[in-house]
């Protein structure tokens, strides 16, 4: 393609001195554009400055004198805009005033520069980035991904807003803003990317809690499950049911997170609140093992141990051994801490290592891998068990399931 000559602008340079009001809406928009196009960005923004006082009627040349402030003032880097950081977004505003949601329009370029360079400073003014979100008209942003050069697929301007917009409302407290933003956002047809969805419920979520939604809160946590990066959806709902007054649901989910999560002294908060809970109980050894447990840690990684003690007995023992005791002794005494149940195995698949526990409406579903120890499970097994809130992916609801499992004895009829 043969590069295009820059326009001679004599003519307009002449008639723009002497009566710039003589202009019609194509010599106007013909004049600005060729400025700015020919990278004459201080001339293209006197004259549009100009064109707005004196110009009545004249509207083709806004989106143009908008690039010429975009191109100014905007479009440099974020050292620069730090220096003048009024006069930057005083442009953000004066471009938002003037120009429209429209295509060839520097609108939504501005925002995005703007709200990307609000996002990149610590902490975050979330208020500034709600304030530039409510600028653009959602309804006309596209659903489109966006595809760069290498063909690879990003957020739409639609997703992008609405993820914004519902962490910004959290962020700000206007938990019911954030409820409703996120519920628009589900009702739109946007193919979501990365992890924005599980963000957008995430905040949803946390919001129902701030509202006293706990039930709403409960199952978008649960079908959350591990899903969030450096969300622990366990010790989200820990807190939940322990706000909320339900002690043995939050820790039936402790004990099922200390379960899963082996020994590891870097899990020491989640060891410190089952050495919480089992003061709650009345089994003096296990809460004895359990301070001696959370000592060791403490000890063998540096902690501060003011105002701690041990028994004698376990001051030679080093945490693994510790760990041990202290599980094999909180197993055996689980009904001091969380509800436990009887039931028959009336279903096992053992090579998918699943099966079923007999209840009235419902088997109850179990995985062998939730058995407190390693035991070959069999059809007839009566087991001890408790039950915890889980959410089914294929049919998109909340449900439960059986876990910490041991067997108690085979039920034969003969």
């Amino acid at each position: 393609m043969e590069k295009r000559e820059p326009k001679d602008l004599t003519n307009y340079d002449k008639r723009f001195e002497e009566d710039p009001s003589s202009f019609n809406d194509f010599q106007a928009m013909d004049y600005v554009r060729e400025l700015k196009n020919q990278g004459r960005n201080d001339e293209a923004i006197e004259v549009g400055r100009t064109f707005l006082q004196v110009g009545e009627g004249l509207t083709g040349f806004i989106n143009h004198y908008g690039y010429a402030l975009y191109n100014k003032f905007i479009n440099i880097d974020e050292n620069q805009i730090s220096e003048k950081e009024d006069l930057f977004f005083s442009i953000v505003d004066e471009i938002a005033a003037l120009c429209k949601q429209e295509k060839y329009s520097p609108l939504e370029a501005t925002i995005n520069k703007a709200m990307k360079y609000i996002m990149n400073k610590k902490p975050v003014d979330y208020k500034k980035i709600s304030d530039l979100l409510d600028k653009l008209d959602v309804q006309t942003l596209s659903v489109d991904p966006f595809i760069n050069n290498a063909g690879k697929e990003y957020e739409s301007k639609k997703e992008k807003w609405y993820r914004l917009k519902v962490r910004c409302s959290y962020e700000l407290g206007d938990y019911a803003k954030c409820v409703e933003y996120a519920n628009n956002a589900f009702a739109q047809p946007i193919k979501w990317h990365y992890n924005n969805l599980n963000w957008v419920k995430y905040y949803r979520a946390s919001s129902l809690v701030q509202l006293k939604r706990y039930e709403e809160a409960e199952n978008e946590f649960l079908s959350l499950g591990n899903r969030i990066p450096n969300v622990d959806s366990f010790e989200v709902l820990y807190d939940l049911y322990m706000n909320t007054g339900k002690e043995k649901e939050a820790y039936t989910n402790l004990v099922y997170k200390f379960f899963t999560s082996g020994y590891n002294v870097q899990h020491l908060s989640l060891y410190e609140k089952i050495q919480e809970m089992t003061h709650t109980g009345k089994n003096s050894e296990v809460a004895a093992l359990a301070d001696a447990f959370v000592y060791k840690i403490k000890e063998e990684t540096g902690k501060d141990l003011t105002g701690a003690s041990i028994n004698d007995e376990y001051k030679d023992m080093n945490s693994s051994t510790l760990y041990d005791r202290f599980y094999n002794q909180l197993m055996e005494n689980l009904d001091a801490y969380i509800e436990r149940y009887e039931g028959k195995v009336v279903y096992y698949n053992k090579d998918k290592e699943f099966g079923s526990i007999y209840q009235d409406d419902d088997n109850l579903f179990f995985r062998q891998a939730d058995y407190i120890y390693d035991e070959v499970v069999e059809k007839r097994d009566v087991v001890e068990y408790s039950v915890m809130k889980t959410f089914d992916a294929k049919k998109q609801r909340p449900t439960t399931k059986a876990i910490l499992l041991k067997t108690l004895y085979e039920d034969i009829n003969y």
